[in-house]
C-alpha cells in the first residue's frame, strides 16, 4: 500500500500529461512555399550619408524547414533577386522593394516511392513587393531606429502550387492552398558606421504576422485544423562595404543569405 501510494502521483501525471498531448495528423501536411521566408532585410541610407537615397539590387539564396511538426523535415530551398529603393529624412527613411525568384520544395520525410502523391521535388516561383518604414535618432556614428513597421506580399506559382490544391481534397492530407501571402509586423534596429564612413553594420529584429486563415485542412473534414508552429519574426545583420552590400538573416524556419549593390 506505500509503494501505491507513492507512485500514484507519478502515475496520475503521466495519464494527465499524455491526455493533454497535441494529436497530429495521420499523414501530411503542405502549406504556402514563403510563409515564415517573405519578409527580408531592406537597407536605407543612414543619416550621415552625404546622399540620402540610393537603390539596392542584390541576390539572395535561402533554405527553411516546412513550419510544421509532421514535415519539418523537408526543406525548402530558392533563389532570390531584388531591386529596392531607400530614403532616409529628417527623422524617418523609408524602403520600397520588389523581388522575383525561383525554388524547390524537397521531400525528404516520406520515403516511401510507392505511397500515393509520392515526390521527391516540387518547384515554386515568387513574385513580390515589401515596404519598410522606420522613425530614428541620431547618437555619434548610430542611427538607432527605434520603432519601424515592414509589410511583404508575395505570390507563389509552379508546381508545388498545383500538387497543394490536388490534394486539397484527398483522405489523409492536411493543405494550406494560398498562393498569395501578406505579412505585417514591427521592427527594431540599430545601424553604425565607423569614423571615415566606408563601413556600415546594422542589426535588425522583426515580429509579425501573416494575415488570412493560417491552417491546415482537408476539404472533406472542415472540423480538423491545424495550425504552423511559428509566427514570422526574423533577425537580420546588415553590411556595407563601400558600395558592396551584404546581409545574413535568420527567421523562425531557415535563413537567407544576400550579396548585392548599393547605386
Amino acid at each position: 500500500m506505500t509503494k501505491l501510494k507513492t507512485y500514484l502521483p507519478l502515475v496520475l501525471i503521466v495519464i494527465i500529461y499524455s491526455s493533454c498531448g497535441v494529436s497530429r495528423p495521420p499523414a501530411n501536411l503542405y502549406g504556402p512555399a514563403m510563409y515564415a521566408s517573405d519578409i527580408a532585410y531592406q537597407p536605407k541610407p543612414l543619416s550621415t550619408d552625404s546622399v540620402h537615397h540610393a537603390t539596392y539590387v542584390s541576390a539572395s539564396y535561402w533554405s527553411a524547414n516546412a513550419p510544421n511538426d509532421n514535415n519539418n523535415g523537408d526543406e525548402l530551398t530558392g533563389v532570390q533577386f531584388n531591386i529596392s529603393q531607400g530614403h532616409t529624412f529628417k527623422m524617418f527613411n523609408v524602403s520600397y522593394n520588389a523581388f522575383g525568384g525561383f525554388g524547390s520544395y524537397a521531400n525528404q520525410t516520406n520515403t516511401n516511392t510507392a505511397a500515393f502523391n509520392y515526390f521527391r521535388n516540387k518547384g515554386f516561383g515568387e513574385l513580390g513587393g515589401r515596404f519598410s518604414v522606420n522613425t530614428f535618432i541620431t547618437s555619434g556614428l548610430v542611427d538607432i531606429r527605434l520603432i519601424g513597421f515592414e509589410m511583404a506580399y508575395s505570390h507563389e506559382m509552379g508546381d508545388f502550387a498545383d500538387y497543394r490544391r490536388l490534394l486539397a481534397g484527398q483522405s489523409g492530407y492536411y493543405i494550406d492552398p494560398r498562393t498569395d501571402l501578406v505579412t505585417l509586423g514591427g521592427t527594431s534596429e540599430v545601424v553604425w558606421h565607423n569614423k571615415k564612413n566606408p563601413l556600415q553594420f546594422g542589426l535588425r529584429v522583426f515580429l509579425g504576422e501573416t494575415l488570412g486563415d493560417n491552417t491546415y485542412r482537408n476539404a472533406n473534414n472542415a472540423t480538423q485544423l491545424y495550425y504552423p508552429n511559428t509566427h514570422p519574426y526574423s533577425m537580420a545583420y546588415f553590411m556595407q562595404i563601400k558600395n558592396a552590400i551584404f546581409t545574413f538573416e535568420l527567421n523562425g524556419n531557415g535563413a537567407q543569405i544576400r550579396a548585392g549593390l548599393r547605386f
